[in-house]
Protein backbone atom coordinates (compact mmCIF):
# COMPACT_ATOMS: atom_id res chain seq x y z
CA UNK A 1 0.00 0.00 0.00
CA UNK A 2 1.62 3.05 -0.99
CA UNK A 3 2.49 5.75 2.00
CA UNK A 4 1.20 8.75 -0.21
CA UNK A 5 -2.59 8.77 -0.58
CA UNK A 6 -4.34 11.59 -2.99
CA UNK A 7 -6.15 13.18 -0.18
CA UNK A 8 -2.95 14.03 1.40
CA UNK A 9 -1.85 15.97 -1.43
CA UNK A 10 -4.97 17.67 -2.08
CA UNK A 11 -5.40 18.75 1.48
CA UNK A 12 -1.99 20.14 1.10
CA UNK A 13 -2.88 22.10 -1.81
CA UNK A 14 -6.13 23.31 -0.15
CA UNK A 15 -4.12 24.32 3.05
CA UNK A 16 -2.16 26.52 0.30
CA UNK A 17 -5.31 28.46 -0.70
CA UNK A 18 -5.39 26.04 -3.53
CA UNK A 19 -2.39 26.58 -4.84
CA UNK A 20 1.07 25.17 -4.93
CA UNK A 21 4.21 24.31 -7.09
CA UNK A 22 5.18 20.85 -7.48
CA UNK A 23 8.42 21.21 -5.55
CA UNK A 24 6.53 22.14 -2.11
CA UNK A 25 4.70 19.59 -2.73
CA UNK A 26 7.54 17.05 -3.60
CA UNK A 27 9.38 18.73 -0.07
CA UNK A 28 6.68 18.29 2.13
CA UNK A 29 5.34 14.91 1.12
CA UNK A 30 8.01 12.80 0.17
CA UNK A 31 10.85 10.99 1.95
CA UNK A 32 12.22 8.83 -1.18
CA UNK A 33 12.40 8.65 -4.84
CA UNK A 34 9.39 6.30 -4.63
CA UNK A 35 7.37 8.91 -2.79
CA UNK A 36 8.52 11.54 -5.63
CA UNK A 37 7.72 8.82 -8.41
CA UNK A 38 4.09 7.89 -6.71
CA UNK A 39 3.38 11.86 -6.15
CA UNK A 40 4.23 12.43 -9.40
CA UNK A 41 1.75 9.55 -10.68
CA UNK A 42 -1.24 10.68 -8.28
CA UNK A 43 -0.94 14.13 -9.98
CA UNK A 44 -0.96 12.95 -13.38
CA UNK A 45 -4.00 10.74 -12.33
CA UNK A 46 -5.45 13.60 -10.14
CA UNK A 47 -5.29 16.04 -13.32
CA UNK A 48 -6.58 13.14 -15.70
CA UNK A 49 -9.97 13.12 -12.88
CA UNK A 50 -10.06 16.88 -13.41
CA UNK A 51 -10.21 17.69 -9.36
CA UNK A 52 -7.11 19.72 -9.91
CA UNK A 53 -5.10 21.65 -13.19
CA UNK A 54 -1.33 21.71 -13.70
CA UNK A 55 0.25 24.70 -15.60
CA UNK A 56 3.91 24.76 -15.83
CA UNK A 57 5.25 23.68 -12.06
CA UNK A 58 1.57 25.28 -10.63
CA UNK A 59 -0.23 22.50 -9.07
CA UNK A 60 -4.19 24.23 -8.74
CA UNK A 61 -7.23 22.77 -7.19
CA UNK A 62 -10.41 23.17 -9.54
Amino acid sequence: MSSIQDYMIHRFIKERNGKATLEEILKALSRSKEDERLINEKIRMMERFGMITVKGNVVTIK
